[in-house]
């Protein structure tokens, strides 16, 4: 399984596993979608803070990436 840390920016995620983009846009973060936000938002925002932003459940994501093949580096929030 691949890991990823809530606590890296999405743009650095998207980078080093481009397969997570989709998923995470499915989770809700629809915006990302979108290559400028991704080169700009993405660059300063880390998952768990957009998880919070977009009011998204820490046990969503975590369920949400283990189907899709990722392991959470982080026990929560």
């Amino acid at each position: 399984m691949k890991e990823v840390s809530l606590k890296d920016t999405v743009f650095d995620t998207v980078a080093k596993h481009p397969e997570v983009r989709e998923v995470i846009i499915s989770l809700g973060f629809t915006p990302l979608s979108d290559d400028k936000m991704l080169h700009t938002a993405g660059r300063m925002m880390t998952l768990g803070r957009a998880a919070k932003q977009f009011g998204i459940p820490y046990e969503t994501i975590v369920q949400t990436l283990e189907k899709n093949g990722f392991t959470v580096k982080e026990s929560e929030l």
